[in-house]
Parts: C-alpha cells; structure tokens; sequence
C-alpha cells in the first residue's frame, strides 16, 4: 500500500490540529505535522504487516497440527488393517507356535504344515474352552498327595512334530510360506521378514538343486541355518540370514 501524501490538500486540517496541539509540541509548521503524520502511518503499517505475519503463522501451525492429526488417524487406520490381516491364533496356527512365534522364539518348519494345522483346530477347541479342567495326583501316590484342578487348554509341544532336518524339500517349501506370515506374531521388524523371505527365495535359484545330493544339503543347512540365526538372536547378535546364504545362489 503506497503511502499517502500528508502534505496535500485533504491532510490540512489533520496537519493543523497537531501543530495546534499542546501535546505535540514539537510540531509547529506544515512540514513538520506532515513529516509526523508519514511517521504515524509507516509505524502502523508495521503493526499492520507484524498482525498479518502472526495471522498467517497461526494458520500454517493450525494446518500442520490438522496435518499430525491426519497423519496419526491414518497410521492408525493403517494398524487395524495390518490388524486385521494377522494370522488369527489358535485357528489357523498351532497354539504352541503361536506361543513361541509371539515370544520370537525358534520354531520348527514341521509346525507350518497343514498336519499341524489340522492339530491345531482340535488344540483350539481346549484353548477356547476354558471352563474344562480334569483331576490331577499332585505329589504322586504319597500319603501328602493332593488332588488338583488342571486346565486342559494348556500349551504344548505337539508330540507328532518332525526336527527341521528330517523335513523333505517339499514340506520346506509348503511350510515357509506359512512360517513368513507368522512372523506378524512377533511384530518382527520388517527388515526381518525381508530376510528371511530372501533366505527362502534365494535357494530356489541355487545350483545345488541340480546337483546329486544337493537337495538334501539344502534342507540341511536351511534347518541349522535358521536354527542358528534364533539362537544368536536371542543373544542380541542376530546377523543377516541371507547374505550368508550368496553361496548357494
């Protein structure tokens, strides 16, 4: 906005009124009330330009605190969708595996495979069922012995499961797939599910399945590699799984 001319006709009688003003003693001429009147004006138009730069600061802090809210309702979304896509324990995965996956412990392959999830739903009838108890000998057969209630939905280690090693390639391959998913039991980081799912991937491409015997190596060493790894892991030294696996890629 340009400034006004203080020293025209229309400002004569604002001029007049400081120049007779007892309160602006210092203003005694035209020029001066004039010079007076460019001063009062520039003065608020600094105000004026201070208002509209908070106005406009106060509105960009109002967008970005609309922009948070935003954002966190949407990771919240997000959440309940990853949520929603979780493998639903005790129906679809065995209990015991559920019970170690979410405590990121080692899991044996055998635990994917549809004969464990068969077990699984006759597991998840105890599990559900928490009103069913039978009778237990606590102490055996002393005369300080005493009869206890035990939950029949306890969790356990299923007696029919096969080690990691014994596994034919196929079951490897019918089982990782179910293994992956289960990682969402343990919220593993992603970088971690990456790996192992590279681990997995890269074997598909090795040299080995061609060679005579390589089958077998390859279910050998898949199950002490990744044995391995959730040890070290517990030790708070896990490594890359799949960088060590370039041998047989």
């Amino acid at each position: 906005m340009p400034c006004p001319d203080f020293t025209d006709e229309f400002h004569a009688a604002f001029r007049n009124a400081l120049i007779i003003d007892p309160n602006h003693a210092g203003v005694t001429n035209d020029q001066e009330a004039a010079s007076h009147l460019k001063g009062q004006w520039e003065v608020a138009q600094v105000l004026a330009d201070q208002e509209e730069v908070d106005r406009r600061r106060e509105e960009a802090d109002e967008l970005q605190k609309q922009r948070e809210t935003e954002d966190r309702e949407r990771v919240l979304e997000q959440a309940k969708e990853v949520e929603k896509k979780r493998i639903p324990p005790t129906v679809s995965i065995h209990p015991y595996t559920e019970k170690l996956m979410s405590a990121r412990k080692y899991v044996p392959l055998w635990y994917f495979l549809p004969e464990a999830a068969l077990e699984a739903k006759e597991r998840a009838k105890e599990v559900l069922d928490m009103n069913h108890y039978q009778i237990a000998n606590k102490g055996g057969e002393s005369s300080s012995s005493a009869l206890v209630l035990v939950g029949t939905h306890s969790i356990r280690a299923s007696p029919n499961a096969v080690p990691d090693a014994k596994l034919t390639w196929s079951q490897v391959i019918l089982a990782r797939g179910a293994f992956l998913k289960a990682l969402s039991l343990g919220d593993w980081p992603n970088e971690h599910v990456k790996m192992f799912a590279e681990f997995f991937a890269c074997m598909d491409t090795s040299e080995e399945l061609n060679a005579k015997g390589g089958v077998r190596a390859l279910v050998l060493y898949q199950a002490e590699m990744r044995m391995d790894w959730f040890k070290a892991n517990e030790r708070q030294k896990p490594y890359d799984l799949a960088v060590t696996n370039k041998e047989f890629c």
